[in-house]
């Protein structure tokens, strides 16, 4: 059982491992690299300091950058304007008087910013070296995302489902209130020092976090600076890292599955019987104490649970967070995807296709006098990904939703190109089917490559080499599959995608694989 401890003193926690990452070093290459990356387009700090001036000046600054950034590690200071940030609201959905309707984005340093990068890169490689991250956290990771996230999730709950079309997969959304803003800087650094970050580094690392000031900026005016005492650094380069690093131990605490994408939590469990559901209580239970010796808040309002089910009668047991009972909802937001309790894709689509509906709307009234390639540009950055974003992860299964997202993807023909619109070889925009076969098919191809951090193969085996097959190209077993669920999973149709794809699909290289796959779909669809 795990006790309380909310003192707020640091942790004493035993080295998890015997390697040590002792210091932070950085040359002129490493330096003209971050400059070389740099995007010129990025927000100028408050220090003033803009990005074109860093890259169109980067042979000038990079040895003075060099030497700024090696007495910075060095000492284990900074300077402030390094952490200065300013902060800007955003209104999210919700009345806009009420002040917990907005969202800070807060904007830091430059150059402090390049600093950082190689710092985040040095403590990101020593970590998955040691892979002192769970397996479980899929935020701000490489090779990690939010599609990966949402497929092992989606691919656990579709399985249970599937192998039993009554049973039940109870999920708990957890939500932390203001994450970022409560880690304990004490407690942080104790668990960086578990996983072998020490001397120097360690202590630049402190550096960083304490010490730091934001003021807000709004409508022209900016407020008096003031300090912050805890937390990471939003806006910062390193935060979200650290942030993982501090919820590191949680999935260690409880038995059941739990899925993270940075400060986005959540536990699920196949329940069969009443014991199942004790234990996603004790579980929850655990959560809570843990939150409470690590300075965490969940906010319990905003925690729901799912009865993930095909059945017709639910099963909705009580489940409880700090004496609060949980609300079941139909269909919940995870990472941006609608999900419903029967796993299928009808309300994601109309929500989705509403949206981009909205912006398209939006598009065309602005830039009614516009050519069509910046027609075309808006509807690729504006609208495309709200139609298709996450799409091996969820499919539209039914010809209906198909059609959804083709009367959508229409209107956004004729706002590109006017009443006459091309054929489609020469509207230069791949149709829907061939946009989510094109999608899947890459996203299997960089599993395939080791360029994403999920393992398609699973449960995918080769079938039996029959005559005229290729025995270099051998053909793909799909995974047992009793439902209309089950055989609409990723791992299922993306076996009749892949067979069917020529072997110049499958042999070319992880570069040429969205050129070559992008003219195959177009000439198939």
């Amino acid at each position: 059982m795990i006790e309380k401890n909310n003192t707020g003193k640091p942790l004493k926690l035993v080295p998890s491992q015997e390697e040590k990452l002792s210091e932070w070093r950085i040359t002129e290459s490493d330096v003209d690299n971050l400059l070389h990356v740099l995007d010129a387009k990025s927000a100028t700090g408050p220090d003033g300091v803009p990005a074109v001036l860093l890259k169109r000046c980067a042979k000038t600054l990079c040895p003075s950058l060099a030497h700024i950034f090696n007495l910075s590690l060095r000492a284990c200071d900074l300077p402030a304007d390094w952490k200065c940030a300013a902060v800007t609201p955003i209104p999210k959905d919700g009345e806009k008087s009420d002040l917990r309707n907005y969202r800070p984005i807060s904007v830091t340093s430059l150059v402090g910013k390049l600093l950082e990068k190689h710092v985040r890169n040095q403590l990101a490689g020593f970590l998955d070296t040691n892979k002192a991250l769970p397996d479980n956290q899929h935020g701000f990771r490489e090779r990690r995302s939010c599609t990966t996230m949402l497929l092992r999730t989606l691919d656990s709950w579709t399985a249970a489902i599937d192998k039993n079309s009554g049973g039940h997969v109870h999920a708990i959304f957890l939500d932390w209130a203001k994450a970022f803003d409560k880690v304990p800087h004490q407690r942080l650094l104790s668990k960086l020092q578990h996983h072998g970050i020490d001397g120097a580094a360690l202590e630049w690392l402190k550096n960083f976090l304490v010490g730091r000031s934001q003021f807000v900026r709004f409508g022209g005016a900016r407020s008096e600076p003031c300090v912050v005492s805890s937390g990471v650094v939003q806006g910062s380069v390193l935060g979200p890292l650290l942030f993982n690093v501090y919820v590191s131990d949680l999935p260690a605490v409880v038995k059941t599955n739990l899925v993270q994408y940075a400060d986005d939590c959540t536990i699920f469990r196949e329940v069969t019987s009443q014991d199942d559901v004790d234990e996603l209580q004790e579980d929850l239970a655990l959560i809570d104490i843990w939150c409470v010796n690590n300075g965490m808040q969940l906010n319990a309002k905003k925690c729901v649970a799912m009865d993930l089910s095909r059945a017709r009668q639910p099963w909705l047991p009580q489940y409880m967070i700090g004496g609060a009972a949980l609300e079941y909802v139909s269909t919940q937001r995870l990472l941006g995807v609608h999900i419903a309790r029967d796993l299928r894709w009808n309300h994601h689509v109309d929500v989705q296709r509403k949206k981009a509906a909205q912006t398209l709307g939006f598009a065309a009234r602005n830039l009614r006098g516009c050519t069509q390639r910046v027609k075309r540009m808006a509807y690729l950055t504006l609208v495309k990904p709200k139609l298709f974003y996450g799409t091996p992860a969820w499919h539209p299964w039914t010809k209906t939703n198909t059609e959804k997202m083709a009367r959508t993807q229409n209107k956004a023909l004729h706002f590109i190109h006017g009443r006459h619109v091309p054929p489609p070889e020469k509207q230069n925009m791949l149709s829907v089917p061939a946009q989510l076969a094109y999608n899947d098919l890459l996203f299997f191809k960089k599993s395939l490559c080791g360029l994403t951090e999920y393992n398609a193969m699973a449960r995918i085996t080769e079938g039996r080499v029959l005559r005229g097959d290729d025995p270099l190209h051998p053909r793909l077993q799909q995974p047992p599959a009793r439902t209309e669920l089950g055989q609409n999973a990723f791992d299922y149709r993306i076996v009749a995608e892949w067979n069917a794809a020529p072997p110049a699909i499958k042999d070319c290289t992880a570069a040429q694989f969205p050129a070559v796959c992008k003219a195959y779909v177009s000439a198939i669809f």
